[in-house]
């Protein structure tokens, strides 16, 4: 892409986010993938890895913030459940995609290939990069702007406290039932380059009843275990027993 080809794509993410950066270099670093300098020439490419660190404080003030004004009656628990809906691996991505922005990613060929524009891995990172671009580019004020109108549109889904907490519900169930050890959370494997690990956790209660999920933290792992657990459960355990 030529230089004036690039600047055209920039002015045209502005547009969609509803903010004009200063310093253009820090929305060309949010939308950075790690995996670009793999690409002949770009070996010292800024990655978005240190704006995705700062994104995700800010996006997570931002949305903590929106859920504390929006949901005045409700109390911590249902509030920390919305937050956490929000700043979800799977939320923002869905945000991303909202506004194309796979499309102005920069990764490696391999990458782009394999469908990495439409994954939810590199449309969180950029998408939390960006966050951390526009807060570190304009402040408070644009970051408050720009998670406005990209949550404007996001519907209002009824609240289930278990329903964005696996880990919870099988824990809960495991109580509900007295299984003494259960559930218990095994690492099965840990794979992948040091930018982009990926976990593999078991869950398992009593019974002999186990099922493995994974996840690009062990927190993330381990919730995916337990959901398709409570899904064997549900299908493999009598009626009395199910979640």
């Amino acid at each position: 892409m030529c230089n004036q080809d690039n600047e055209d794509s920039l002015h045209e993410l502005e547009t969609l986010i509803g903010y004009t950066f200063a310093d253009r270099q820090l929305l060309a670093t949010a939308l950075t993938s790690p995996s670009y300098r793999a690409e002949p020439g770009q070996e010292s490419a800024k990655d978005n890895q240190r704006l995705e660190f700062f994104g995700d404080a800010v996006f997570g003030l931002l949305a903590a913030e929106h859920v504390f004004t929006r949901y005045a009656d409700e109390a911590e628990g249902s509030l920390t459940v919305r937050r956490s809906r929000m700043v979800s691996g799977k939320a923002l991505a869905d945000l991303a995609r909202g506004i194309g922005l796979g499309k102005y990613l920069r990764m490696r060929k391999h990458d782009e290939a394999n469908g990495g524009r439409d994954k939810d891995r590199f449309l969180t990172e950029a998408m939390e990069a960006l966050f951390g671009g526009v807060w570190r580019d304009g402040g408070l004020d644009a970051a408050q702007t720009v998670f406005a109108r990209l949550t404007a549109a996001c519907p209002q889904k009824p609240l289930d406290q278990w329903a964005d907490n696996p880990k919870g519900q099988l824990q809960e169930l495991a109580q509900r039932h007295a299984w003494p050890d259960s559930p218990t959370y095994t690492l099965l494997d840990c794979k992948g380059p040091d930018h982009a690990p990926e976990y593999t956790v078991q869950a398992s209660v009593l019974g002999g009843h186990a099922a493995v999920g994974s996840g690009k933290t062990k927190r993330e792992a381990e919730a995916a275990a337990a959901s398709a657990l409570l899904r064997l459960l549900h299908t493999t355990t009598p009626a009395e027993t199910q979640p």
